[in-house]
């Protein structure tokens, strides 16, 4: 099973969305991690959406610690992360989101996609949850 990503632009290029499938191996999450955090950075992005529904992991409890270490370190401090999970990666999701908000960052875990857009985004109440209301977002695709 080989992994597939595709990154998609959200909220008029101001959240960046990236959606996988298929396996994550913790080999490739290390080198990507330090490029993920660049491509956040120059672009200055507000928000990011790392979309697990349909991906799966072979990474170990200490390899995900170092993969939230090199985000953590990385990603700029005012940026909103939202992992989308779904009910076979929901711990691996709470854990990296767990580590990245010990480390100062503002993370959640969400089982749906239009909550972590919200989140994202900043469309959503950061205590309840809550949508603004708005209308739909047309994604762009990214190279």
């Amino acid at each position: 099973m080989s992994l597939s990503v595709e990154r998609t632009e959200y909220a008029e290029g101001r959240v960046l969305g990236i959606h996988m499938q298929g396996l994550n191996k913790a080999e490739h999450s290390l080198i990507n991690a330090p490029k993920l955090c660049e491509r956040v950075r120059t672009h200055g992005y507000e928000g990011l959406i790392m979309n697990y529904q349909g991906c799966r992991f072979d990474h170990t409890v200490s390899q995900f610690a170092k993969v939230a270490e090199i985000l953590s370190a990385g990603m700029p401090p005012a940026l909103r992360i939202a992992y989308v999970y779904d009910e076979t990666n929901l711990m691996h999701a709470a854990y990296i989101t767990r580590l990245m908000k010990s480390a100062g960052l503002n993370a959640r875990a969400l089982g749906g996609f239009e909550d972590a857009l919200a989140f994202a985004s900043g469309e959503a109440d950061d205590t309840s949850q809550t949508v603004k209301a708005q209308g739909p977002t047309k994604p762009n695709l990214l190279p």
